[in-house]
């Protein structure tokens, strides 16, 4: 059973060295299994930082930080591994895609390191393979598909959608998205934000949605300004 908040962070206070001013601090924000929020604020303010704390890559935080019922400062770096690999799909703005790899490959990846998500996969399309290729599908990736270029040739709006799919992949409860939409034009923008939408109402998944475009606030329950380090709603 799903924890009622699928991230719960509570008095939180974070700064890049040891008694230096709060780069970030929230003092209490939940987001409940299902639901969507939409986090905006100015280049600088802290939402990058505050998506890499809840994924469990940044440590060194005051306060607390949950995610589908678990702590993140009691677990090991091995536990935060797998519990982001079981329960998170993140959307970086770099993509973090590998470029050795072919785009169907990259999607595919992620349940490689989850049986947890891979068993969902399998159930939606019968297999890892064909989930992907649903997904890829779905952004418009089609002819990526049909002349199986290498990732490293996919242009960036291309890759952005790969890595969107490799995120929505298993079903995770949690999807973290950091800008985005920010290398797709209007259509694939709003093709994007149609799929991440309908497959989070399918499978029950939180979204944590962080970006410029505020046109898309609209399409989420939630929105949330953070400025000055510090949410403000």
């Amino acid at each position: 059973m799903r924890s009622a908040d699928t991230l719960s962070i509570q008095k939180l206070s974070f700064s890049w060295a040891k008694n230096a001013p709060a780069l970030l601090t929230i003092d209490d924000l939940k987001l409940g299994s299902g639901s969507s929020l939409f986090l905006r604020g100015p280049s600088g303010c802290g939402k990058s930082t505050l998506l890499n704390l809840a994924a469990g890559v940044l440590e060194g935080y005051k306060g607390s930080i949950e995610i589908c019922g678990q702590r993140l400062e009691s677990l090991s770096a091995r536990q935060r591994d797998r519990l982001r690999a079981d329960h998170i799909g993140l959307i970086f703005q770099q993509f973090n895609l590998l470029p050795w790899l072919t785009p169907l490959e990259n999607v595919a990846l992620a349940c490689r390191f989850s049986d947890r998500r891979r068993t969902r996969a399998v159930e939606r399309s019968g297999s890892v393979i064909e989930d992907a290729r649903r997904l890829m599908s779905e952004l418009g990736l089609d002819e990526v598909l049909s002349h199986n270029r290498p990732t490293s040739a996919l242009s960036i709006g291309q890759q952005q959608r790969v890595a969107a799919a490799r995120a929505l992949i298993g079903g995770p409860e949690l999807i973290m998205a950091d800008e985005p939409t920010s290398a797709l034009d209007t259509e694939h923008r709003d093709r994007f934000i149609d799929l991440l939408l309908a497959e989070a109402r399918e499978c029950g998944t939180s979204l944590l949605f962080v970006s410029h475009d505020l046109s898309l606030a609209q399409h989420f329950e939630h929105t949330l300004h953070l400025e000055g380090a510090r949410i403000a709603s």
